[in-house]
């Protein structure tokens, strides 16, 4: 899927083809009649200058719904990958997130 992504004057052309996905929401194997298949998928992108972009691709199997682009901060791009219990090296490891993860809690939402 292909867009424009705006912030303020600065303009991303991301392609989710070609960008780099982080996570991938799993898939069904095969279609089945009645059931509608939803997920969420996080990609980053690099334009020219090397400026970094990270968005979710909500996406569904059912053909009526349209596919979504949402641009997201950092720090959610990191938080959604820790719902997942995954945990990237391209975050700062300053945070208090990950503060709390070393100290062995498993969601900020704890305190």
């Amino acid at each position: 899927m292909k867009t424009t992504l705006f912030d303020g004057s600065r303009r991303a052309e991301i392609d989710t083809r070609s960008d780099e996905r982080l996570y991938a929401a799993p898939r069904p194997r095969k279609r089945s009649n009645g059931f509608q298949h939803q997920g969420k998928d996080l990609y980053i992108h690099t334009d020219p200058e090397k400026r970094i972009t990270y968005y979710l691709h909500l996406w569904s199997t059912d053909r009526t719904v349209k596919d979504k682009i949402i641009p997201v901060s950092p720090a959610s791009a990191e938080r959604f990958l820790r719902g997942k219990g995954l945990i990237c090296n391209l975050f700062p490891k300053s945070d208090p997130i990950a503060t709390l993860y070393r100290w062995g809690y498993g969601i900020a939402e704890e305190f």
